[in-house]
């Protein structure tokens, strides 16, 4: 697998040890690295981590994410993840890093209270469902 940089190269040795720990169950390194992923590119390869360890512990999240892959929005399919407690509680993540990369304005929309986001979050998904006309899904 081919992992597109913005720069600067990615760690080959972590990603593949975080690789093995992700695919022996730890949840920690597959959060690490479905962002560091992300960081360097590869959104599907991300997000593909991200719903193989955390999808059944945020359903909603999963959901949400993949509608939005599936209607070529990547990057907001990413967001979501990004954004889901989850992968912002790992203490192995990069949302400190993160965070410290954002300006002041960008901080205010990823400083939200976890609740409020799974609120927000159960929203979106609604109307994106509604939108596809997904009656069955919405109820």
């Amino acid at each position: 697998m081919e992992i597109r940089t913005n720069g600067d190269v990615p760690n080959q040795d972590e990603i593949v040890e975080l690789r093995a720990r992700a695919e022996a169950g730890d949840r920690d390194a597959a959060g690490r690295l479905g962002e560091l992923l992300a960081k360097h590119g590869d959104l599907a390869a991300a997000l593909d981590v991200w719903a193989r360890a955390y999808g059944d512990a945020a359903p909603t999240t999963r959901r949400l994410a993949e509608l939005l892959a599936d209607r070529g929005d990547l990057r907001a399919a990413v967001e979501v993840w990004q954004f889901s407690d989850p992968v912002r509680q790992n203490p192995s993540g990069l949302h400190e890093e993160f965070m410290a990369g954002l300006d002041i304005e960008e901080r205010v929309d990823w400083e939200d209270d976890p609740e409020d986001w799974a609120f927000m979050e159960r929203e979106r998904l609604t109307r994106l469902l509604a939108d596809r006309d997904d009656e069955a899904a919405v109820a």
